[in-house]
């Protein structure tokens, strides 16, 4: 008994040691074991609509797995770094893929949908087909945030479980991926050769690595645009000339501030929301020099939030009001782009409410409500009027003296003469 009990504490305290975590997180395969297969779907990307062994398409080059726990906005930094991180590691062979292990199908695939569609990572995540627990021979802990698995020459090189995920993961994530796939060489004829020798030998690997690249490729050009651009328009504001902003008089002698109507104040709508990750998601959604890709995660992460409940999803539809009444001070044109997209999926209830009593209701139409015959507070923008519980009177061309009325009894004969003459004016 205590031989067979031996063993296994020294294979425990081995996986510590070289996952260099707690004692009580430890996930993943142990270093030197070969490589099991990962059963997979993609959604996105090359592989759209094919199920594949994600193991298997690593070949014998450098490569990871990482397998994603919990899917929330903590993780998103570390998802990010080793998408970039494979683009940029590609032409040392190094590849990779991101799984989402789930319980539900149908529901994983709609995630996915939704998440791929917000980060647009070069590298979209797939989905894991071996349920929530994964990979048999894989002995994931599911008290992680994620697991990251390194492999190289088919077989395990190093298993990571992280809890506290963030951008401080991100140095060490670099230093696992050059210790399976070696640095970038500073000397290009050397990066060329390495290149070459690392190029795989089946044609749609070729393919493939030739798409990621050119998908990185384009995400850099855009980014660089983008830099340019804001550079260009702050050396513009900074040559402005400094006269045009004095109120110096024009030809007919009137200063520019008579010449100039002052801009009407922007009417601000909405209101920040009363979450503290709300709060600080929303001061960097705001930001006017954020680029489009981090708006993306900070945008997932608002909704993720907002999902969790009834209440945080209206305040976040108030927080995407506030954002957008006030353009000119907050965000970007992305960042009103998503904010628009938001309110049009998530629509404000209509709050209906109805007079108490037996026979009176309000018509859905206008503001008036009617009790016992007698209408209150009439409101001038109404076109309907409800009376005794039935709607019949219209107020969009009623005479002056009806249209100052705010108490007035709607049954008498005397009110009642103006409903044929006004509906036939109608």
């Amino acid at each position: 008994m205590k031989f067979k009990i031996f063993p296994s504490l020294a294979l425990a305290l081995g996986l510590m040691a070289q996952n260099g975590q707690a004692a009580d997180i430890v996930s993943g395969p142990p270093t030197g074991t070969p490589l099991a297969p990962v059963n997979s779907y993609a959604l996105h990307g090359p592989r759209k609509g094919q199920e594949f062994d994600a193991a298997k398409s690593l070949g014998q080059g450098p490569g990871a797995l990482l397998f994603i726990h919990e899917l929330s906005r903590n993780i998103i930094p570390v998802l990010r770094g080793l998408d970039d991180l494979t683009s940029e590691y590609s032409v040392l062979g190094f590849q990779s893929h991101t799984l989402l292990l789930h319980d539900d199908r149908t529901s994983a695939e709609n995630r996915l949908k939704a998440v791929n569609g917000s980060l647009k990572y070069a590298h979209p995540i797939i989905l894991s087909l071996d349920g929530l627990e994964g990979p048999g021979d894989y002995a994931l802990n599911r008290r992680a945030a994620v697991t990251i698995v390194l492999a190289k020459g088919g077989q395990v090189v190093r298993s990571v479980a992280l809890t506290d995920t963030g951008q401080h993961n991100l140095p060490e994530l670099r230093e696992w991926v050059e210790e399976v796939a070696g640095k970038i060489p500073s000397d290009p004829e050397e990066l060329r050769r390495m290149i070459a020798g690392n190029l795989p030998e089946s044609g749609d690997a070729v393919r493939e690595l030739a798409v990621n690249q050119g998908v990185q490729l384009q995400r850099l050009r855009e980014r660089l645009a983008r830099l340019e651009s804001g550079q260009m328009n702050n050396r513009m504001q900074q040559r402005r000339p400094q006269r045009m902003k004095r109120d110096a008089p024009n030809a007919s002698g009137r200063p520019a501030a008579e010449r100039n109507t002052a801009k009407p104040a922007a009417k601000r709508e909405g209101a920040p929301p009363d979450d503290a990750d709300l709060q600080s998601s929303l001061r960097a959604f705001i930001r006017k020099t954020q680029a489009d890709e981090r708006i993306d995660e900070i945008y997932e992460e608002i909704t993720t939030r907002a999902a969790e409940s009834a209440e945080l999803t209206r305040q976040t539809r108030e927080m995407f009001r506030l954002v957008l009444s006030l353009k000119d001070r907050y965000g970007t044109p992305h960042a009103h782009e998503l904010a628009k997209g938001f309110l049009d999926k998530h629509p404000a209830k209509r709050n209906r409410r109805h007079a108490s009593g037996s026979g009176h209701r309000r018509c859905h139409r206008c503001a008036v409500f009617c009790s016992g015959g007698r209408a209150e507070a009439i409101s001038l923008r109404a076109r309907h009027l409800t009376v005794a519980g039935e709607t019949g009177l219209r107020l969009g061309r009623l005479p002056p003296p009806m249209l100052n009325v705010k108490m007035g009894n709607y049954n008498n004969p005397r009110t009642l003469k103006y409903i044929p003459d006004i509906n036939e004016r109608q």
